[in-house]
């Protein structure tokens, strides 16, 4: 049994070659992609390969994909291949005006998740049972004997119709399996489509609600209308969501998290100002934290005294741990790509100490 279920999209980034504007831009270079499918081939190669449940397209790109993610050591097992064109996310030149992602082909295909298909099987214990009282964060390491797995789902797929169904079909099911679940917003405004913005917005809500762990950008969330807060306010906002731990990315300058009364650590703050490297390309660079902030949180235990991690070290250590990860994933071109393994993550970490 995995250690994670994630669940989202694959898709293929079409990265720009050197240039600041499309007009200097000469060409483009496709890469695989998807917030979700870069969190969980993060998992991956940090030692904990994920079961993952996305779709792809029939087309040579969705080919592309399958044969990507089982290089990458991901089961096949929830791995969707339907009829249609798999997305393409072309990513804009640095100094392009408008949003950074353009998106095309089937949003049926790769964001059309079925309610009726939700793996639920994947989210029992080993015994075939869910757990009967649930199970907080930190009160057992993923994996164990008797631990159903965590559950990690992103924002996007609730753009589409079907897939916002099936984002509460799992959410309900992680909840009934007592799987810890973590959501990231990674609102896309582009995505949605003309008219559906409030129910787009009303679903994060909801996913925010249902989660363990929030993780967002102050971008995302303004997007997505939940909170024109930054920062350590921000968290807050997603604690008073229903969250009990909340994760704030802020690109070069770190992350923040805030925990509440209700978490492993109890009501901690815990800030990490990142590293300073030279960065080639910064696409994926969020997915990279997450998992490897998600890879250090998860095997986090409340303390003898069940007061929790009061003073923030654990979560100051995974915040450490996802910033690492970051970044060494921009130092070349390509989101998944760029992930670095466990081995490269710990040494990174042992030279700045």
């Amino acid at each position: 049994m995995a250690e994670f279920f994630v669940a989202g999209e694959t898709l293929v980034d079409f990265v720009p070659g050197p240039g600041a504007t499309l007009r200097e831009v000469d060409g483009y270079a496709h890469r695989p992609g998807g917030a979700p499918a870069n969190v969980a081939v993060g998992l991956a190669r940090l030692g904990s390969p994920p079961a993952f449940w996305t779709r792809l397209g029939d087309d040579s790109f969705g080919a592309f994909l399958a044969e990507t993610l089982a290089d990458e050591g991901i089961p096949e097992t929830h791995v969707e291949r339907v009829e249609g064109k798999t997305t393409l996310a072309v990513v804009s030149p640095p100094d392009a005006r408008g949003p950074r992602f353009g998106f095309y082909g089937s949003r049926d295909v790769t964001f059309g998740f079925g309610p009726d298909s939700v793996p639920t099987e994947a989210l029992a214990t080993p015994d075939g049972e869910a757990s009967p009282e649930g199970r907080s964060l930190g009160e057992a390491s993923p994996g164990g004997a008797d631990a159903p797995p965590w559950v990690h789902l992103g924002g996007a797929a609730l753009t589409h119709p079907s897939g916002r169904a099936a984002t509460r079909e799992l959410l309900s099911a992680a909840t009934e399996a007592g799987c810890p679940v973590s959501f990231d917003v990674n609102y896309r405004a582009d995505l949605v489509p003309d008219g559906d913005a409030a129910a787009v917005s009303t679903a994060v809500r909801e996913a925010v609600a249902a989660s363990d762990v929030a993780l967002c950008s102050d971008e995302d969330v303004a997007a997505a209308g939940l909170s024109t807060k930054e920062g350590t306010e921000l968290a807050r906002d997603l604690l008073d969501a229903g969250a009990h731990t909340a994760v704030v990315t802020q690109g070069d300058e770190g992350a923040v998290a805030v925990g509440s009364a209700a978490a492993p650590w109890g009501p901690a703050t815990a800030r990490h100002d990142g590293f300073a490297v030279e960065a080639v390309d910064a696409t994926g660079a969020g997915d990279a934290f997450t998992a490897g902030f998600l890879s250090r949180i998860a095997g986090a235990r409340v303390d003898e005294s069940g007061d929790g991690d009061r003073d923030g070290s654990a979560l100051r250590a995974a915040l450490a741990y996802g910033n690492a990860t970051a970044a060494l994933s921009v130092g070349s071109v390509g989101s998944m790509g760029s992930i670095p393994s466990r081995e490269a993550v710990e040494s990174f970490l042992a030279e700045r100490e």
